[in-house]
């Protein structure tokens, strides 16, 4: 099921897991649950397929970097400005509407990581008045890292930016953050385990260990935050919660006039809430500020590794989340490295002094070296 990709290859995944789940009392709510998101997958597929708008064929980005960041906006919002602008693509700059016909990706460099910037074409009206993304467009945005969203201060950007957000809640997908978050991600092996910032209610991690191995999870990292039930755990195993995406709102063309008022309106509405920058593409005002925006917002952070009596550590950073555990870095690496774990001597931010011996259970933090011990 966590391979299927496409709208169509989700409903193909679900039923074939429905056939196979025995028809006993015990599973009565494991097939509800499955023929419910089976049916929301097909009325997505039925809505789309009644949308009289123009279908652009879409071309695979398989990700690269350490994020794919997907630009999202109406058209001549400024997406391809800033995609030249930043990275080296060349996408077609024009001055009219929807030129942009397929996703187009770039690299951003930031300190010693890029991050891959994908044009999205933008979405179109529709008769009801709201905008639909291509179903590309979609299946990438459910897929990517994190998004910016681009708006344009030449018009109202609140009311496009009610606009996008209405158009990605339709696609299930967030951007805001909720208080409550749940999400499982498998691994290799290492059995599973929990990274929890708040509690469980109504469940025990037991109870939740038991509904991941109902549908054949027995390795996975699973990550709460807030007050977390076990529906939301199940929702995160089905995919049919709220999929929220890090972003950051790039208020574009503030070389305008009254663009100054209308990028604080923005700000004042929305700027509690997430990340706003207020920009130029053709400036290049506050261009600057978005590789450190990014980083920062993606809750990631950098861990360079050392072999062992090695007198520098490699260039290339692991790229992993801001909680991460000596041991999931070490899965990360290789299975065979955290099954065979001894202990590991880290430089960095995290202890109180260079090399201090630490265990498996230690948080790392942005710039932290690490050796490890098998």
């Amino acid at each position: 099921m966590q391979q299927a990709r496409t709208t169509k290859e989700k409903i193909v995944a679900f039923e074939e897991f429905l056939s196979a789940i025995p028809k006993h009392k015990g599973n009565e709510r494991l097939r509800a649950q499955t023929k419910r998101k089976i049916a929301l997958l097909k009325a997505e597929v039925q809505a789309k397929q009644r949308r009289a708008t123009a279908r652009v064929t879409q071309r695979s980005i398989q990700k690269a970097g350490a994020a794919q960041i997907a630009i999202v906006g109406l058209t001549k919002a400024g997406r391809s400005s800033l995609l030249a602008a930043l990275t080296a693509a060349r996408p077609q700059v024009a001055t009219y509407p929807y030129a942009t016909k397929e996703s187009v990706p770039g690299m951003l460099q930031f300190e010693d990581l890029q991050f891959q910037l994908v044009e999205l074409p933008a979405p179109i009206p529709e008769n009801d008045g709201g905008f639909a993304f291509q179903e590309g467009s979609t299946d990438l945005i459910r897929n990517c890292d994190g998004l910016i969203v681009m708006v344009d201060l030449s018009i109202d950007p609140i009311q496009q930016l009610d606009q996008i957000m209405a158009e990605l809640a339709r696609s299930q997908v967030g951007i805001v953050k909720s208080e409550t978050d749940a999400s499982i991600m498998r691994t290799r092996s290492g059995g599973l385990q929990f990274l929890t910032a708040g509690r469980l209610i109504d469940c025990t991690r037991d109870q939740i260990i038991t509904l991941l191995r109902s549908y054949g999870i027995s390795n996975a990292m699973i990550r709460s935050t807030g007050d977390v039930s076990l529906n939301d755990i199940e929702e995160a195993v089905l995919g049919t919660g709220l999929v929220y995406k890090p972003t950051i709102v790039v208020a574009n063309k503030a070389d305008l006039p009254q663009a100054s008022g209308k990028a604080q309106e923005l700000i004042e509405r929305e700027g509690s809430r997430m990340r706003i920058i207020v920009a130029s593409c053709l400036t290049r005002q506050g261009l600057s500020e978005l590789g450190r925006s990014l980083f920062e917002t993606l809750d990631i952070i950098r861990i360079y590794t050392k072999e062992p009596k090695a007198p520098t550590p490699s260039p290339e950073p692991f790229v992993v989340r801001k909680g991460t555990s000596i041991g999931a870095l070490s899965q990360q690496i290789h299975s065979a490295l955290f099954r065979q774990f001894k202990y590991a001597r880290v430089w960095g931010k995290s202890v109180s002094y260079g090399g201090e011996r630490v265990g498996i259970d230690h948080v790392l933090m942005d710039g932290d070296t690490v050796e490890i011990h098998a």
